[in-house]
């Protein structure tokens, strides 16, 4: 049977081996005069190498499918590396620069820089494809950790040597951001590893209300803390241009926000002393001090931090959707097989829509569908569906929660059980308040109570 992977563990540890990889490689340039590999490009080509064996990965393919895809891969992240490693000024995707490139006459040292951005790429490479095929077991976590530490503090031991022998590096080089990016990281892994192989065996399945909170504070705190040592120097960068854009963006909404203050606090202090206004109503903002500069930063960090929020959700919902499988180990199916498969759901997705256009709409399965639909809002409300209890006593279950939604709870598994129970199909009128009703409970103004629900209640 396939073991799930835990997508936190898959990106902590390709932070452990980021760190361990650029620590020694920008040493090794270093000591020839060279510059470091940057940071983005590495990450491209790991995450890269884990997302094209996850594509091929147990689907039963032919070796020749798999071992193109590949060298396909390899292809573009050396071709990628070259071109932005040594900042060519022709387009990536005007491919004559390529030939030029490797015509290009070289020392004896631009060859073997040449080479060992070659070797850097396959060992990435290597290490992204174990990052999918290896599990995110605590034996697996612990052998990175372990390695890592112990090539770091072989790396620190070479440059102790060094430091004593009094030989001066070309380059200046330091491990202090990796080897501390590389301890925060291992250590959360091995925390998430052995915790969920705790919970695992006391059978324990989620955490309520305050363990949620705490976990969530500490699952950010230590994998976001890793992951901005480790890109820091790229996110100064990336500050530095958001701060100047934000700035000017925010400009004139700052100037509308203070006039607008100003207009009702300050009109109020004038009719008390017996004022009249003066002045122009619409200030200059200078941001550069007082409670006006106070108030500009603020506001540029409000709409940073909502939208480094957003960044990181549509980012985990994406990774998450990349690993995510449902294939078991007997339903490995080839690529022709699959492609059959995909014709098959067109076609079946045309012949249901020949039907929902030309014949009469089934309003039983319209039921169905909504008392669906209820049992689904349910769960994600933190009351989920006994399988002991009948469909009316779950609705009175869900609304002595939401009393506010009984009407429209009360309705939709009255037409389900109609239906279902009583084989009377519901007519056009009543589909159309049932879907009304379900809308209704669907509303944006009800998330308050299901959030509370969903934290601070019991589930059944």
């Amino acid at each position: 049977m396939k073991s799930r992977k835990n997508i936190l563990l898959i990106l902590s540890s390709g932070g452990m081996i980021l760190s361990c990889f650029y620590a020694c490689t920008s040493f090794i340039l270093a000591c020839i005069a060279q510059k470091p590999i940057p940071m983005t490009e590495a990450t491209v080509i790991l995450f890269l190498a884990t997302i094209t064996t996850y594509i091929h990965n147990r689907r039963g393919w032919r070796r020749i499918y798999v071992i193109g895809l590949h060298v396909l891969g390899l292809s573009f992240a050396f071709l990628r590396l070259c071109h932005n490693y040594y900042r060519l000024e022709s387009p990536f995707w005007s491919f004559p620069w390529v030939s030029e490139f490797l015509m290009l006459e070289r020392t004896v040292t631009g060859w073997f820089v040449l080479v060992l951005i070659l070797l850097c790429i396959g060992v990435l490479w290597f290490c992204g494809m174990r990052l999918f095929i290896k599990p995110t077991d605590q034996t697996t976590i612990s052998h990175r950790f372990d390695s890592g530490l112990g090539y770091l503090l072989f790396l620190l031991l070479i440059k102790l040597v060094i430091a004593v022998k009094g030989v001066s590096i070309p380059v200046e080089h330091s491990a202090t951001r990796p080897m501390i990016s590389f301890i925060i990281l291992g250590l959360f892994s091995m925390g998430i590893v052995r915790s969920s192989s705790a919970s695992q065996t006391a059978g324990v399945t989620y955490f309520k209300g305050a363990g949620i909170v705490l976990s969530f504070t500490v699952i950010t705190l230590m994998l976001g803390g890793g992951l901005f040592i480790l890109f820091l120097p790229r996110l100064q960068t990336f500050a530095t241009a958001s701060y100047g854009l934000l700035g000017t963006l925010t400009r004139p909404m700052e100037q509308i926000l203070i006039a607008l203050t100003r207009f009702f606090f300050a009109s109020g202090i004038r009719r008390k002393f017996g004022e009249g206004p003066t002045g122009d109503l619409l200030p200059v903002i200078n941001p550069s001090g007082g409670e006006l500069g106070i108030l500009h930063h603020l506001f540029i960090g409000i709409i940073i931090a909502i939208l480094l929020a957003m960044a990181i959700f549509i980012l985990y919902r994406l990774l998450k959707w990349l690993f995510s499988t449902t294939l078991e180990e007997k339903d490995r199916k080839g690529i022709w097989e699959r492609l059959l498969l995909h014709i098959q759901l067109v076609k079946r997705f045309l012949s249901i829509l020949w039907i929902k256009i030309f014949n009469n709409p089934d309003t039983s399965y319209a039921a169905e569908k909504f008392y669906k639909h209820l049992l689904r809002w349910g769960r994600f409300s933190g009351l989920s569906h006994a399988v002991f209890e009948t469909p009316k006593e779950y609705a009175i279950r869900l609304s002595s929660r939401f009393p506010q939604i009984e009407k429209e709870i009360r309705l939709i598994v009255h037409l389900h059980d109609q239906t279902v129970y009583g084989c009377i199909l519901p007519d056009g009128h009543q589909i159309s308040r049932t879907r009304l009703a379900l809308r209704r409970i669907r509303s944006p103004s009800l998330w308050f109570a299901r959030i509370k629900s969903l934290c601070f209640h019991n589930r059944v």
